[in-house]
């Protein structure tokens, strides 16, 4: 994200304002890509506390120590990311990602809850193999019901194919 306030989370004796900011602000993205920066630079803040420096908030004066630093991510940023820096390795909470179509191909957004569906149900082939769509991509896939594994589902001229609702037929891509 911003390779000037990662490096100074991992030199300065001083949480500033700006960084700060753009941690609490990286809270108001769904990307991974966010999320991911975010836990990096509390998890190295982390550590160098665990390894006794000093590290002074300069918003509220506070000189950290690693309690308060905890009850600090843990007020201000989401349950997933204080699990993620302060992992308790007998049960890490867990989140689900959903793809959105962007310019360069898909982005993994948080989503909202762990019950949105990755594909849709197009028909059954038979009582082991059924057809669905992925919905981010629209691609069509063969599922295996017995071992519960998707392959793309490729043509006899070697290419993917989309599902067309309104005609009822799978279409090259």
């Amino acid at each position: 994200m911003n390779e000037e306030l990662f490096n100074e989370a991992t030199k300065s004796n001083v949480l500033t304002k700006k960084l700060i900011d753009q941690l609490l602000e990286s809270m108001t993205y769904s990307s991974i890509s966010f999320i991911n920066w975010t836990i990096e630079t509390l998890s190295l803040i982390k550590a160098r506390l665990q390894r006794g420096d000093r590290i002074t908030d300069e918003v509220s004066g506070e000189v950290y120590t690693l309690y308060s630093f905890q009850q600090f991510v843990e007020k201000n940023f989401s349950s997933y990311i204080a699990s993620q820096v302060f992992k308790e390795t007998s049960k890490p909470e867990k989140i689900y990602f959903s793809l959105k179509p962007c310019e360069e191909g898909y982005s993994l957004v948080a989503a909202d809850s762990d019950s949105n569906k990755t594909y849709a149900w197009i028909s059954s082939l038979s009582k082991r193999f059924s057809l669905v769509e992925m919905i981010a991509t629209g691609i069509v896939y063969v599922k295996d019901t017995r071992t519960n594994t998707y392959q793309p589902f490729i043509s006899g001229n070697g290419k993917y194919c989309k599902y067309d609702k309104e005609k009822g037929i799978l279409v090259e891509i």
